[in-house]
């Protein structure tokens, strides 16, 4: 009943939230500073949460609208090798308050069935369901974070064909280099139990081309000791 209650609410809030934010786009000033975030990166391999998916360089195409503290946005994932596993399309919701705090609900996408995590460490989603077969192909999760100074913090639950899996991560940013651990359950490990999966360091660095143009590049070393797995992935933000 919990499971289908947040389905519905979920799916109330997004077309409410597209809703206001088209009005918005419509009475918004021509001088004002643009509400809107849009971008790609290109990545040599598609890591999250210490998870390999996709087993492939991939493009991560990412498009937001931000207004007084509320966000809402889509993130997809397009493998370069076109495979089953390596296709998402994500939209999410949240809000922001002004002491670091942030709520949100995410909705995963993947044109498969359910997730199954392999003794190698990799997610294999079955290409066959459609986007509106919600009930097999999506994943909703509720995200928590809490910025204090440099430190970032956040809990993740998988309400919907999660298993009710939860993930937390705490990150730690220096000048150039951050530093996270990261540990869940279920759908995170090889044998369901909570374990640190994503523990590593990553490097940014912006080039500037132009004044108003710039772009960012990444190295990151992903440390996964439940799998006992190490991936090394650089990243070119556009």
């Amino acid at each position: 009943m919990l499971k289908l209650k947040a389905m519905k609410i979920f799916k109330f809030i997004l077309p409410l939230l597209f809703f206001v934010m088209i009005n918005d786009i419509k009475a918004q000033d021509s001088t004002e500073t643009s509400p809107f975030l849009y971008g790609a990166d290109i990545v040599s391999r598609y890591i999250f949460r210490g998870l390999d998916y996709g087993d492939s360089p991939a493009i991560q195409p990412a498009f937001s609208f931000t207004k007084k503290g509320f966000t809402i946005g889509a993130w997809g994932s397009y493998a370069f090798i076109a495979t089953p596993t390596g296709i998402e399309a994500d939209i999410y919701a949240s809000y922001a308050f002004d002491f670091g705090l942030s709520v949100g609900v995410t909705d995963y996408y993947f044109p498969g069935e359910m997730l199954t995590i392999n003794p190698d460490s990799t997610i294999s989603p079955v290409r066959k369901g459609t986007y509106f077969d919600y009930a097999n192909t999506h994943y909703n999760e509720l995200n928590v974070s809490q910025s204090i100074g440099n430190l970032d913090l956040s809990g993740n639950w998988g309400f919907h064909n999660m298993d009710n899996a939860v993930y937390f991560e705490a990150g730690y940013t220096f000048k150039w280099i951050s530093a996270f651990l990261g540990a869940g359950n279920k759908i995170y490990t090889t044998n369901g139990k909570f374990n640190v999966v994503n523990l590593g360091i990553k490097a940014t660095k912006e080039i500037n081309i132009t004044p108003k143009y710039a772009f960012g590049i990444s190295s990151s070393v992903i440390f996964n000791p439940e799998a006992e797995q190490i991936h090394l992935v650089f990243a070119l933000s556009l």
